[in-house]
């Protein structure tokens, strides 16, 4: 039973161990719940920090819900798209990006009239004099900076085509993380080999749809494929070439060089999209483009992004901001994001520091709940994520770090929570253990003395100063025999209550019961200074009682037993006793053995109490009468004994005295003394001892 509980408690103090491994689990395993927990703070963090307004706003040319009304419904014609590109151009853009893809010819071009009108040879020959809008397009486009962009699908259609040359500066291999694609939809050939640029404008969707990252290069099909915000940034300052910078192993990507611009990647290339809210200054409708009646506003060498917000396209995203935005809006923060150098994102080493810090802290923790109270453990659990959530978000603005605050700050709430748990289990364990063993050897408040306060107990053994008080019914074999057994149960079970109970109520500790016999100890488990004078004012109670229990139980017939107390103090060994199987809370020790023999001197003594001599010096004012130095059997030194007065006995000592001197006139005293006190067992003792020649005090009670 007693190895069960101990693995019992055992299996409670690894409770938060195997609590921290889960947590380390789940965290690489990373769940919906987590990630989505993770994803609402990084989102928190930029409404409360948004990216500061750029230098130079990339604008967007806008196919509103207005244009669409004013313009007609979409698709539109290409050579309005190329006219739109001519005045962009005059009004002085670095670079147009369409956010879109032109995958199918123009089917207004006047030679796709041909299939929808009756075919003759005057509709053919007047249509075919007029210009091809897709023509007209590519042309435009061959004239200016234009990126086309298009989407990543997971089907084989069109290979990338060769805008740029991507050269490796640093490392072997910077393709390994990146995210792959079995091909794209591209626009039209003609109007891909005429753009300077090609870029694709797929975006990372969350699985709450809300959109917090970008690829800035993947492989499709097996070739590198930019996006559209870095084909734009490369036609901006005019070079062809991209540098890409492998990490420090060799493996993965760790950089995108741009003419002077080094944008800092991982491995996968996706990058932390830091929004601001979306600026309507940003944005020109499109039907103000294209309007020959008012001027266009000029650009000055801003990008220009064409995309639209009408809500019949189908390209409304959500931000972290809690807008909802065209998706040309992400393309558009993003390069401005770029541009300014305002990097933000989540680096693997930050990731190793995340387990290390995990790891460290909840190890802290799991120590200091074994410790703290409960009040500084309920402090720790609202500090906990309060100082998590605010570092995270110091480390986002000074570093633009972005840190997972919510997965330590979850494990750390478990180890401690179930630390405390297993605190207050095995708290409750070792309170009921307290009450089990010790309500039968000390009194109630004792008990819950200890139960409030288990630092006092010391359940292993140690050494201790303690006083023993051992009691034996002298007849008591000769009273069982002589009584039907049912009374003598009754009468030795109500003299063993009142026993017990002036024990406890001295605050003693009930070592045990030997039939009619019973031993107390002072001083353990829980030490008292004054344990000796404890002890003797007890015996002085156990006398009182098992007198006035003695004369309530007698008759004519039959005496009860008389009482015999002996009182011992001295260094014994105290703690659980027993082994694995059987275990008793007591003392060993000479002290002990002693204590039991000053109560079996009593016998041939006659008195009633037997006080050893380091029993009585602990307590001052206290009246006794030596009774000797008693040699005891399994004792080498003797003994000094005294029997506990109400007052002091003056002429006693005076008798006692001159025989301890050897005096030869101590044989006269006691002989007074004795005719005085024909009931003194003491003076009758030495009277008879001095008679047979005795001269100290000297009494050999070892035959």
């Amino acid at each position: 039973m007693l190895r069960d509980g101990r693995a019992e408690a055992g299996l409670s103090a690894l409770l938060p161990y195997l609590g921290l491994l889960i947590c380390a689990l789940v965290y690489l395993v990373d769940p919906t719940p987590l990630s989505a927990a993770r994803h609402a703070y990084f989102d928190q963090l930029q409404r409360w920090h948004p990216r500061p307004a750029a230098d130079r706003q990339v604008m967007v040319v806008d196919i509103d819900e207005e244009s669409l009304r004013r313009l007609g419904q979409w698709p539109w014609p290409r050579n309005r798209l190329a006219e739109m590109l001519v005045r962009l151009d005059h009004a002085g853009a670095a670079v147009v990006g369409f956010d879109m893809a032109f995958t199918e010819p123009d089917r207004t071009s006047p030679r796709a009239m041909l299939d929808l009108w009756p075919a003759t040879p005057l509709l053919a020959d007047l249509l075919g004099a007029l210009p091809d809008h897709d023509r007209q397009f590519a042309e435009v486009a061959a004239r200016t900076n234009v990126a086309l962009g298009y989407p990543l699908q997971n089907l084989p259609r069109q290979a990338v085509p060769d805008k740029a040359v991507f050269a490796v500066s640093a490392g072997t291999d910077p393709d390994v993380g990146l995210l792959r694609f079995a091909g794209r939809l591209g626009s039209l050939p003609a109007l891909e080999r005429a753009a300077r640029g090609i870029g694709h404008f797929s975006v990372v969707d969350s699985a709450d749809a809300i959109v917090r990252q970008v690829p800035l290069l993947v492989l499709a099909e097996g070739r590198r494929a930019p996006a559209l915000a870095l084909e734009m940034i490369r036609l901006s300052v005019d070079t062809d070439r991209y540098r890409l910078e492998a990490a420090p192993s060799g493996q993965g990507l760790s950089a995108i060089g741009i003419g002077a611009l080094r944008i800092p990647t991982e491995p996968d290339a996706l990058a932390w999209v830091h929004y601001r809210p979306r600026l309507a200054s940003a944005y020109l409708p499109a039907w103000q483009v294209l309007n020959d009646e008012a001027p266009l506003p000029r650009l000055d060498g801003r990008m220009v992004l064409v995309g639209s917000s009408a809500a019949l396209l189908h390209d409304v995203r959500q931000t972290p901001m809690g807008e909802q935005v065209p998706g040309v809006e992400i393309h558009r923060q993003l390069i401005e994001q770029l541009l300014g150098r305002d990097w933000i994102g989540r680096p693997g080493w930050l990731i190793g520091c995340e387990i290390i810090t995990l790891l460290g802290v909840a190890l802290l923790l799991i120590r200091l709940a074994q410790r703290w109270p409960t009040w500084r453990i309920a402090l720790l659990l609202v500090a906990l994520p309060l100082a998590s959530l605010s570092v995270g978000r110091w480390l986002f603005v000074q570093f633009g770090l972005v840190s997972d605050a919510v997965s330590p700050v979850l494990a750390w709430v478990t180890c401690l929570s179930l630390a405390s748990l297993s605190r207050l289990y095995r708290s409750d364990r070792r309170q009921r253990w307290i009450r089990d063993a010790f309500s039968r050897y000390v009194s109630p408040n004792l008990v819950e003395h200890l139960v409030e306060r288990p630092d006092a107990l010391e359940l292993g053994g140690r050494r201790q100063e303690c006083s023993f008080i051992f009691t034996d019914l002298e007849g008591f074999t000769g009273y069982i025999e002589s009584t039907p057994p049912r009374e003598a149960v009754g009468v030795i079970n109500s003299y063993l209550d009142g026993m017990i109970a002036i024990v406890f109520r001295h605050e003693g500790t009930l070592v045990g019961i030997a039939g009619d016999g019973m031993i107390a100890m002072f001083s353990a488990p829980v030490y008292q200074p004054d344990h000796a004078a404890r002890a003797l004012a007890c015996a002085r109670d156990l006398d009182r009682f098992a007198y006035d229990f003695a004369a309530g139980h007698s008759s004519a017939e039959q005496r009860f037993c008389r009482t015999r107390i002996g009182v011992n103090s001295g260094e014994v060994t105290v703690g659980n006793f027993g082994g694995s199987t059987m275990m008793e809370y007591r003392a060993l020790g000479d002290p002990v053995n002693s204590a039991a023999r000053l109560e079996a001197a009593n016998k041939i003594l006659g008195t009633r109490i037997c006080v050893s001599e380091s029993t009585l010096v602990q307590c001052p004012g206290a009246s006794a009468r030596p009774i000797g130095r008693l040699q005891l059997r399994g004792q080498r030194r003797p003994v000094t004994a005294f029997e506990p007065l109400q007052a002091p006995d003056q002429d006693y000592q005076q008798a006692f005295e001159s025989m301890r001197r050897g005096d030869p006139k101590a044989l006269s005293q006691f002989e007074s003394l004795s005719r005085e006190r024909p009931d003194d067992p003491l003076c009758a003792l030495h009277l008879t001892r001095l008679r047979q020649g005795a001269r100290d005090d000297m009494i050999d009670l070892r035959g």
